[in-house]
């Protein structure tokens, strides 16, 4: 969960008092600055699990639902995604090592257009002031039968929201 907060509050100098003969007024001037406050929730599962059956490597690609992102703000905001690393992990000896991230695909909708992932932030999705906006996420996982070797593979997925 990622959550930034800001508000400023501070009181002015009062000004001038004036006394009657029964009561006695002064005014206070308060001022408040509310910053950019947003907060990005992941629901679902955050670990995914494609398959690589023989079905799977004749398609070339397995699309599995991934987490669903839940951004809160109260103005202008940004869903970004990216890869931490160029490559997925491998996992186990015989495991391809140098497997690219950009195997890896994304889409907000299930038979949508997908988009490779890269170290490089893409842009999901934008909107404006939200009480809690849904993004669903999907994704596909691309298998090559001549350089993928059996074993484990694992990519970091980062989710970035920022101010727009």
């Amino acid at each position: 969960m990622l959550s930034l907060l800001g508000t400023l509050v501070w009181a002015a100098p009062a000004t001038a008092q004036g006394c009657g003969a029964t009561a006695c007024r002064a005014t206070n001037v308060v001022h408040a600055t509310v910053g950019t406050i947003m907060r990005l929730t992941l629901n679902g599962s955050t670990t995914v699990v494609a398959s690589s059956s023989s079905a799977v490597y004749a398609a070339g690609r397995d699309a599995v639902a991934g987490p669903t992102a839940i951004v809160k703000s109260n103005g202008r905001w940004k869903l970004q995604i990216s890869a931490a690393e160029p490559t997925w992990d491998a996992a186990d000896a015989a495991a391809r090592t140098d497997k690219p991230a950009s195997d890896l695909q994304w889409s907000t909708l299930p038979s949508g257009q997908y988009t490779s992932v890269a170290t490089t932030p893409s842009d999901v999705a934008e909107g404006g002031a939200t009480a809690g906006t849904p993004l669903p996420l999907h994704y596909r996982a691309q298998f090559d039968q001549t350089s993928d070797a059996p074993g484990t593979y694992t990519l970091v997925v980062k989710l970035t929201l920022v101010g727009a």
